[in-house]
Parts: C-alpha cells; sequence; structure tokens
C-alpha cells in the first residue's frame, strides 16, 4: 500500500485562514446573498451526488468569489473523460476527502491514532484535491444545466404551504408567541415569532430551520454537548452549527438563509472561535451536516448520503 501524506494541518489553516477573510469581510461564507433572489444550491459532484459537510463551505466559497453559478464541479480527469477540457489559465478549488487507515503496531504514524470497534490502529488522514466549476470547461454545457430547487417560496410575504408540511413532521414541539426565536433545551421545544412578524416567508423558514438545528442537539437526538455548555466558546461553536445547519437545510429545500439582526456580533463570536482553533470550522461542518441530515430525514426530504467525513 502507498504511503499516505497527512498535510492536514495545512488544509486546516489553509481553509480556516479563507473563511476567516471573509468572515472580516462582512461576509458569511456559507450565505449566498450577493446571487440576488436566488437561493442556494448543494454543490454537486460529477455524478450528481452532492457534496457535504467542509466541501459545501469551501465550494460555496469559491463560488461567491468567482461568480459562479452553476452547482457542478468535477476533476480534471472527469471533465476529459466527458469529452470536456478545462480552458487555459482557469484555477481549481480545494476539496478534501476524510478517511482513517490501519496502522501496524510499530508504525510511526501511531500519533493521533485511535481503536476501532475491531481493536485494531486507526489514524486518520485528509487528503485534498481540485476540482473545477462547470462554467470553467468548455464542452460540457449540455449535460449539466442549472437544477431547478426542490421548493421555491412562490411569494415572498406568505406562507408556504409545502414547506409547512415539510417542518411539520419535524417531532419537535413549535410554539408561537413574543418577539424572539429561540430553542428552549429544557422543556424541548421551539418557540418562534408569528409568521407576520417577518419580512418573507424565508426569513421564517430559515430562522425556523436554524432553531430546530439547535434543537437535534437534545440528549435524546443527537447529543450534541455545545447545546448546553455555559461556556463563552461552546456556545459560539453552537451557534456556528445550527447557522451552518440552516444554510445546509434551506440550500436543500430552496430558501435563502436570514440574515440575523445581530449579524455583526456573531461574525465577532465566529471569528474569535475560528483563530483559536484551526480545526473549528471542520467540527461545526460536521456537527452541522448531521444536524441537517437529521433535520430532512424527519422532513422526508429525500438526499444523496456520501461517504465524506471531515475530521
Amino acid at each position: 500500500m502507498g504511503r499516505i501524506t497527512d498535510n492536514r494541518a495545512d488544509i486546516y489553516q489553509e481553509i480556516t485562514d479563507q473563511m476567516i477573510a471573509m468572515i472580516e469581510a462582512g461576509t458569511r461564507p456559507w450565505s449566498k446573498s450577493w446571487n440576488g433572489s436566488t437561493a442556494p444550491a448543494i454543490p454537486l459532484r460529477s455524478t450528481g451526488v452532492p457534496y457535504r459537510g467542509i466541501n459545501v463551505l469551501t465550494l460555496w466559497v469559491a463560488a461567491m468569489t468567482k461568480g459562479y453559478a452553476s452547482p457542478h464541479w468535477l476533476t480534471f480527469k472527469q471533465a476529459l473523460a466527458l469529452g470536456g477540457c478545462v480552458r487555459k489559465g482557469e484555477k481549481g478549488s480545494t476539496v478534501v476527502y476524510a478517511n482513517k487507515i490501519e496502522v501496524n503496531a510499530d508504525s510511526k504514524a501511531q500519533e493521533g491514532a485511535e481503536r476501532g470497534e475491531d481493536g485494531k490502529r486507526q489514524v486518520a488522514f485528509l487528503k485534498r484535491y481540485t476540482v473545477f466549476n462547470a462554467e470553467q470547461i468548455d464542452g460540457i454545457e449540455a449535460k449539466y444545466p442549472a437544477p431547478l430547487p426542490v421548493i421555491t417560496a412562490t411569494n415572498p410575504d406568505q406562507r408556504d404551504a409545502e414547506l409547512d408540511t415539510l417542518f411539520a413532521r419535524v417531532p419537535v414541539t413549535l410554539k408561537h408567541f413574543g418577539s424572539q426565536p429561540y430553542y428552549q433545551p429544557s422543556g424541548d421545544h421551539v418557540v418562534m415569532p408569528q409568521f407576520a412578524d417577518f419580512h418573507t416567508s424565508d426569513d421564517y423558514y430559515s430562522t425556523l430551520a436554524h432553531e430546530l438545528c439547535h434543537a437535534t442537539g437534545h440528549v435524546d437526538r443527537l447529543a450534541r454537548p455545545s447545546l448546553i455548555s455555559t461556556k463563552r466558546e461552546d456556545y459560539a461553536r453552537e451557534e456556528l452549527v445550527a447557522e451552518l445547519g440552516a444554510a445546509f437545510v434551506s440550500a436543500t429545500i430552496g430558501i435563502k438563509l436570514h440574515d440575523r439582526e445581530d449579524h455583526a456580533a456573531y461574525l465577532a463570536n465566529w471569528l474569535q472561535a475560528l483563530r483559536n482553533d484551526k480545526k473549528c470550522i471542520f467540527t461545526a461542518a460536521r456537527l452541522a451536516q448531521d444536524a441537517s441530515d437529521w433535520l430532512l430525514s424527519r422532513m422526508a426530504v429525500e438526499t444523496a448520503p456520501e461517504l465524506e467525513a471531515a475530521a
């Protein structure tokens, strides 16, 4: 078996720095607000299988900074196999693949190793590879048309019956009162202001997705420790998980992510968390993907799972 080069540290820092730079500029890397009224889309592999976790964020950033509208991404070889050609001078974007390999008891690669269910020593690795957006490739235009979102809110000022049906399937108690949305762990319920208190239906539904992502962390669901922690850094991480989870859910069902009124304060908290831990955004993206998967499965929204964990 060939040796696997572990350049996790470089990838962690590189992607974290990229996220920090965008947040410092006042932009959420997971919110495609630059695209006018169009709802975001989950990035897709050449096969149409959705990317997951941290790769969704890195490709959203690439699309944002380079102006790509297509959700499709291919490697150089995949483009050639389909009769296409990456245009000269085009630069690719980084995605990562994480997994674990077994190591010998006397292997030098035991730092950070852990025992699997079978008792064997395993060590995690993170590998980078380069992909190109379909808009960077000539000759494949007919194969990769932009897909329509699963659901769209046709009237931004009215409730959407299809979205109401999806959210009603989530087994978490929902109450409407007051002026602030929140999830109450002790009572295990979500509180939302009335629909009329939101500027648009997307604001309402994406805010509801955010609070339900918090609810996935309940001890009887995904048991996320940050949900009930009183530490400031854990609070920032939990809010980041809910924010990313809401972005993943919103992109899947075709709604725009709500721009919070306390936008600046949250950006500052997330910046601090990312600066303190270069793995923070990777962990948050993984937990957010878990939260999104849990919600979408209860909504009965079909998704294509992919073996793509980010350590």
